[in-house]
């Protein structure tokens, strides 16, 4: 009696073996095949990021004390792209000799309607008022590295008017004209110079810091 109750034990052990053996399995069958999907979707993901992602083009006509701004190709190594916020727009640009333009604009009504104009400029307002975010102001900033390199390469558009021409999905056109500074030197704002231009950018990326 007891080798027949001895030998059904061990029946029913080796039994159960082999539906656990085949469950690890088929757990391992299973999770191969999630690994594989995934790392097919991802693989797809970045096939269609790479194809929505645009080749921005910046087109720079400038003045700035005197000399002509030549922007050329934006660096591909900086992935630049337009902010939107809530009441305004920045962006940031550096081409391949490493000159850079920059451009903020805030006014609770930027998405409304152009053109705009911004005679508010966010280097003569005091700290309190460049927080402010009911004051409709803009930044205009230019950097053109010289052989060795200076404090004063850094421009920065200080009084006249900043006009947002155009903004649409496709293109952003902003002219200013006006007088600027070298930031970073001492007494910069005594040593204003002439500093107009247009700036275009078209085909560009965004992203959307919206609320």
């Amino acid at each position: 009696m007891k080798t027949i109750f001895t030998k059904s034990l061990i029946l029913l052990t080796l039994i159960a073996a082999l539906v656990n053996c085949g469950n690890d399995k088929s757990d391992t069958k299973l999770k191969t095949n999630i690994v594989k999907e995934a790392s097919k979707t991802s693989s797809k993901k970045k096939k269609k990021d790479d194809k929505t992602k645009k080749k921005t083009i910046v087109k720079v006509e400038a003045m700035i004390d005197g000399k002509n701004v030549i922007f050329n190709d934006i660096d591909p190594k900086n992935n630049s792209v337009v902010v939107l916020l809530d009441d305004g727009i920045q962006l940031k640009y550096t081409d391949i000799n490493n000159q850079v333009v920059m451009v903020h604009l805030f006014d609770s009504g930027i998405y409304k309607t152009t053109p705009i104009t911004f005679s508010q400029q966010v280097s003569a307002l005091t700290p309190e008022e460049q927080m402010t975010s009911k004051i409709k102001r803009s930044l205009v900033e230019f950097v053109i590295p010289s052989k060795p390199q200076r404090i004063g390469d850094r421009a920065m558009f200080y009084k006249g008017n900043v006009v947002l021409e155009e903004f649409t999905d496709e293109k952003i056109v902003v002219n200013f004209k006006g007088e600027g500074f070298p930031t970073g030197s001492n007494n910069a704002k005594d040593k204003l110079f002439p500093m107009e231009g247009t700036i275009v950018v078209e085909n560009y990326n965004i992203y959307d810091g919206r609320m």
